[in-house]
């Protein structure tokens, strides 16, 4: 296999084009820092993700110009989902700000800015391995059956839970795996059988549904919502759904059935939801994990490489205020300051990770059918009742 040695010494490598590591090339493209970001898959992918941005990133995007001309706007909403329980805000500026956006769009406008501020982008790339000196990193990656070496002076890794770039450095990455399982997919209902019930929603044959938060059953919880509430495009009768309950013996899947999923909506709901088609449709284990580390020598760690979270919500916006503290990092290094101010990233967004990932497990721990799950739910939705107590756990995930 032939080998391609690109001899510029990049300032900063980029693994991994999801939020996060197209956020960190455009802050240092912002700050006059060419970085080259690398990803294995040759174009992005069309499988749906997150929804959102929940917390001080959308109000990032906001300042940075990104969502200009989109038609997208930053809300505070006077009440939102903590678990299956509700935090009510009140109506006048919340401490909350929610992006409803679908991952894949704003991938597209984080790339857009990148690349217009000078950042290249090389799909079909994937790491291999790399090694650093005191003076650089030496990346080896593969593109079109050829190897290809790259020389940097910071290598960032933003390339998911399954990181490489954390794996090769060694770092642990310490947590816990969830007892249970979450089946999730979009699916199309036809409208004769939906029906608005005030702020819930009716399904003939099943109920009523509080929706975009888990609705708790005797065996486990499901959540509905219309995508249209956060893609405007999307279909009316287009809903997305998740179902969480025990694990058991099952593992987790990126191709799940109709058959499966119906099942499993059966079993939460004691009925069937009368859904047509389903796309997108996969189950996850929950994990709440987070590097030992996040910097190692001239190797950052950033986004889901660095922490993911058991419950939606926060890994986009935990993602997006990496990469701008990382950003603001390496550029004052790169401009002169000590190499000792790199530490700072680590000690500023290790401890406010860690305590996002405190908040995840208590959104877990409340959606568990036990008698420790209903205890936490007793306790917590009389404390909620207070405002303030509301409204301190929103400013928290706020980050």
């Amino acid at each position: 296999m032939s080998t391609q040695t690109d001899n510029t010494v990049h300032e900063v490598v980029i693994v991994g084009a999801g939020p996060t590591g197209l956020m960190l090339a455009g802050e240092l493209a912002a700050a006059g820092i060419r970085p080259v970001v690398l990803d294995r898959a040759a174009a992005p992918a069309q499988t749906p993700k997150g929804n959102g941005v929940v917390g001080r990133g959308a109000l990032e995007l906001k300042r940075r110009g990104v969502l200009n001309g989109t038609g997208l706007r930053v809300v505070r909403p006077p009440r939102f989902p903590f678990g299956p329980l509700t935090l009510e805000l009140g109506l006048l500026r919340g401490p909350l700000h929610v992006l409803p956006i679908p991952q894949r769009r704003l991938e597209n406008l984080l790339e857009e800015r990148a690349v217009r501020l000078g950042a290249t982008v090389r799909r079909g790339h994937e790491v291999a391995e790399f090694e650093q000196d005191r003076d650089r990193v030496t990346i080896h990656a593969v593109a079109e059956g050829s190897n290809v070496d790259l020389y940097a002076r910071y290598l960032v890794g933003c390339d998911g839970a399954h990181s490489l770039v954390r794996k090769a450095l060694g770092i642990g990455f310490p947590g816990i795996t969830s007892s249970s399982i979450t089946r999730l997919a979009r699916i199309t209902i036809p409208a004769d059988v939906v029906s608005k019930a005030g702020t819930e929603i009716e399904l003939r044959g099943v109920g009523r549904l509080v929706p975009f938060r888990p609705n708790r059953t005797a065996s486990g919880s499901v959540t509905l919502a219309p995508a249209a509430a956060l893609d405007r495009s999307a279909p009316s009768d287009l809903y997305i759904v998740s179902t969480h309950e025990p694990r058991g013996d099952s593992e987790p899947t990126d191709e799940l059935g109709d058959d499966e999923l119906r099942a499993s909506l059966r079993r939460v709901l004691g009925a069937d939801i009368p859904f047509t088609t389903a796309f997108a449709a996969r189950s996850v284990i929950a994990n709440n994990r987070q590097a030992e580390r996040y910097r190692q020598g001239r190797a950052f760690l950033a986004g889901d490489a660095a922490h993911i979270f058991g419950a939606g919500g926060s890994a986009i916006n935990a993602g997006l205020l990496d990469a701008i503290a990382l950003g603001r990092t390496i550029a004052a290094v790169v401009r002169g300051a000590p190499a000792s101010v790199l530490d700072a990233y680590h000690d500023q967004r290790h401890p406010a990770t860690g305590r996002t990932l405190s908040l995840t497990r208590l959104q877990v721990g409340l959606e568990v059918g036990d008698e420790t799950g209903q205890a936490l739910w007793e306790v917590l939705g009389e404390l909620l009742k207070a405002p303030g107590t509301a409204r301190r756990i929103a400013s928290m995930i706020e980050g």
